[in-house]
């Protein structure tokens, strides 16, 4: 059905039903990287006096190549696929998010969906490179190599890895910020009250969670938590919302038997 708003605006319920899919598009690619991220980085951490190769590292990688060291292939394999077959579904939710701003105009609405469609396009990367990386530090220690090269081999790929990680978080930060005050200044979909659903703030809150969960199962998960709470507070914001007149109009309705244009207006 579709009708005409107030000012004129074309509200129709095949374009809101596709906002909603999109949002949980977002929803189910965040349960998927979830339970890839568990499966990468979920195991107990190996003690590094046990395995020369961890001597070199602390800090989130240090971290991150002793939980995968005592995983096996299959689930490195699992946890990497799990989130780059499913990464084109965050495109999707990136376009979701886009409807609930662009009422607020392009100017406004068009800088933070590039910025965040460009960090959801770099994610899949970063996640899959956790194979390599992983599958890297078991070859080494397995080996029991002396050589410096093959010793050198888990950081070369952690600082490869950790550009990308850098640049997505610019993206993501950026885009989040330019959201939150497309929101605050009014005209969008989004209620000013949600100004905070945005991964600048939703990241940090997954964060949390994953610190307070017991256990290290979530240990490497705050982004997949984040991304989870981010696409399920704007799909529940967003659920009954109708797109402007931009976001999805329908072609201009044919002459009635008078000659009379319909009521429908025609795509900007």
């Amino acid at each position: 059905m579709i009708t005409i708003g107030e000012v004129g605006t074309v509200l129709d319920d095949k374009a809101v039903g596709r906002v909603r899919l999109a949002g949980i598009a977002g929803i189910v690619a965040s349960v998927a990287w979830l339970a890839g991220d568990i499966l990468l980085l979920g195991k107990p951490e190996v003690a590094a006096a046990q395995h020369s190769v961890l001597s070199g590292y602390d800090g989130m990688t240090g971290a991150s190549l002793a939980a995968m060291l005592p995983a096996s292939t299959a689930r490195l394999a699992w946890g990497a696929l799990l989130g780059v077959l499913t990464g084109p579904l965050y495109l999707l939710a990136c376009w979701h998010l886009y409807q609930g701003l662009r009422p607020a105009g392009r100017l406004l609405a068009r800088p933070p969906f590039l910025l965040l469609i460009s960090g959801f396009a770099i994610a899949p990367f970063v996640h899959g490179s956790f194979f390599y990386w992983g599958q890297a530090v078991k070859a080494v220690d397995a080996s029991g190599s002396r050589s410096a090269a093959l010793a050198d081999l888990p950081g070369d790929m952690a600082d490869v890895l950790f550009i990308a990680y850098g640049a997505l978080m610019v993206c993501w930060v950026l885009g989040s910020v330019w959201m939150a005050v497309c929101v605050l200044r009014g005209g969008a979909t989004l209620p000013r009250w949600a100004w905070f659903v945005n991964p600048l703030v939703c990241l940090p809150v997954g964060g949390l969670v994953a610190m307070a969960a017991p256990g290290t199962a979530l240990q490497g998960a705050q982004l997949s938590i984040g991304n989870l709470l981010l696409f399920t507070l704007s799909t529940v914001v967003l659920w009954k919302a109708r797109p402007e007149a931009g976001a999805e109009r329908p072609p201009a309705a044919a002459p009635d038997a008078d000659g009379a244009a319909g009521r429908e207006t025609s795509p900007a």
